[in-house]
């Protein structure tokens, strides 16, 4: 197993990994830093940092000898990670809403081929009942 550093590039500059952490490949390293940006992310959040800043966050990743060999982003893993504007919220209720409104129309489409099947069976039995009543006139006549 090779030892991977994992140093964190912030807006104030870098933050040396004394440690490292032993991995089978650099692949294997990539990933467990990108697994670990959320969370470091939430814990930066509640330290006060702000989304901007936090975007500027990088991993300098390096193997045993100090040797460079990666940089993993925050905003690579993170996106467009900030605080959703009011015309997205809007447009978030929005597509809620008509989402609702579809489900609501099926429920009453639904509903409606309900009744009518109701009703045409209704109709027949109407029908059937008719149809005995007449033969029991013609009988009793």
């Amino acid at each position: 197993m090779l030892r991977y550093y994992f140093h964190l590039r912030t807006p104030d500059g870098l933050q040396w990994d004394e440690e490292g952490v032993p991995f089978a490949c650099l692949d294997a390293a990539y990933l467990d830093a990108c697994r670990a940006i959320p969370g470091m992310t939430v814990e930066l959040k509640r330290a006060g940092t702000r989304p901007r800043q936090v975007l500027r966050y990088a991993f300098e990743i390096a193997d045993a000898e100090g040797q460079f060999l990666m940089e993993v982003p925050f905003s690579a893993v993170l996106g467009e990670w900030r605080k959703p504007s009011r015309s997205q919220v809007s447009e978030q209720k929005a597509q809620a809403e008509i989402q609702r409104t579809r489900s609501l129309i099926a429920a009453v489409q639904r509903e409606r081929d309900a009744l009518y099947a109701t009703l045409s069976q209704s109709h027949a039995l109407l029908a059937r009942l008719r149809a005995l009543d007449i033969g029991d006139r013609g009988q009793r006549q």
